[in-house]
C-alpha cells in the first residue's frame, strides 16, 4: 500500500531497506514493522522496539545531492518529524543533535542514517536509507526500569493514542517534501527551522570523542552546516563531528 512494505517482526528495518534499495526500488519506499528483534541506534546502541506501540520504519531517499550533503539528511528528518508531531499530536518536540527526538526533556525518538558507498556522482546509484524509531503508543510500565526516568512516549505526553500509520505516512510525505526543498531551495530554511527546536542550545555538557576523551562545555548550537559547536571552559570551541553527547551540570567556577 501505497509503497510501504509491512512486517510483523524483522531484526531491522534499515537492513530489509538496504536489500530494497539495492533492488531498485525508488525514492519513497519505505519498511513498517510492528517490532524488531535487533534495532539500532547511532554508535552501535540498542534501540527497543516492542511490539504493537512503537513506530520502527526505514525510508529509502535517492536525493539529487552532492555527496558532501548527505550528512544534511539527519537534520532534515528530525525537522520532519518534529513538524508531524506539532501538527497531528499537538505536541513540542526538541531535537537534540544529532539524531534524538525530544518531549518535555525527556527522549521520545531516535533516527539511524545509513548511506550507500556514495561514490561517484549523484544518481540512482546512491542512496540514503532513513531509520525512524518512534515511542507511540508506549505505557510506561512498558519501559525497563533505567528508561522510566529518561523516556517518554507520545501517549504518555499526550494522552492520546495515534494510528502509527498515520504518523509514518506523515512522516514520509513531510521528509519528501524536504528533500525536494534541500534540493531546489538550499539547507538555510531547514537550518533555521531546525535551530528553534534545539534542545542542547545553551546548555551545559558532555561530549565523550570517538578517541574516548571527554570534553565539557557549552553548547553554542549547529554551524551551517549542522555540525554542533561546543565552546569549553577554557574558552576552546570545538567542532563536534561524531561522538556522543550528553547533558552535564555546570560546575562551579565555570563561565
Amino acid at each position: 500500500m501505497n509503497n510501504i512494505l509491512f512486517l510483523e517482526a524483522v531484526d531491522s528495518t534499515n537492513r530489509i531497506a538496504r536489500e530494497l534499495a539495492l533492488s531498485g526500488k525508488p525514492q519513497g519506499y519505505a519498511v513498517l514493522a510492528d517490532c524488531q528483534t535487533a534495532g539500532r541506534g547511532r554508535l552501535g546502541k540498542v534501540w527497543q522496539s516492542p511490539p504493537d506501540t512503537g513506530l520502527y520504519g526505514t525510508i529509502i531517499l535517492r536525493p539529487e545531492l552532492r555527496i558532501e550533503d548527505y550528512s544534511k539528511i539527519t537534520i532534515m528528518t528530525g525537522l520532519a518529524v518534529c513538524l508531524v508531531l506539532e501538527k497531528i499530536c499537538r505536541l513540542e518536540p526538541q531535537l537534540k543533535w544529532p539524531n534524538d527526538i525530544y518531549i518535555a526533556d525527556r527522549k521520545c525518538g531516535g533516527i539511524l542514517v545509513e548511506t550507500s558507498s556514495l561514490q561517484g556522482d549523484p544518481g540512482e546509484q546512491n542512496f540514503a536509507l532513513v531509520g525512524i524509531g518512534l515511542n507511540v503508543n508506549t505505557e510506561k510500565k512498558d519501559f525497563d526500569d533505567p528508561l522510566q526516568k529518561t523516556a517518554t512516549s507520545i501517549l504518555i505526553e499526550s494522552g492520546r493514542e495515534q494510528s502509527i500509520l498515520t504518523l509514518f505516512t506523515a512522516i514520509r510525505n513531510q521528509l519528501l517534501h524536504l528533500v525536494s526543498q534541500l534540493e531546489t531551495e538550499g539547507f538555510s530554511n531547514i537550518l533555521d527551522q531546525w535551530r528553534q527546536r534545539d534542545f542542547l542550545h545553551g546548555k551545559w555538557m558532555n561530549w565523550v570523542t570517538p578517541a574516548g576523551k571527554i570534553i565539557y562545555g557549552k553548547s553554542q548550537g549547529v554551524d551551517n552546516n549542522g555540525i554542533l559547536m561546543v565552546r569549553d571552559h577554557t574558552g576552546k570551541n570545538h567542532e563536534v563531528l561524531s561522538g556522543d553527547v550528553t547533558l552535564a551540570t555546570k560546575e562551579k567556577g565555570d563561565q
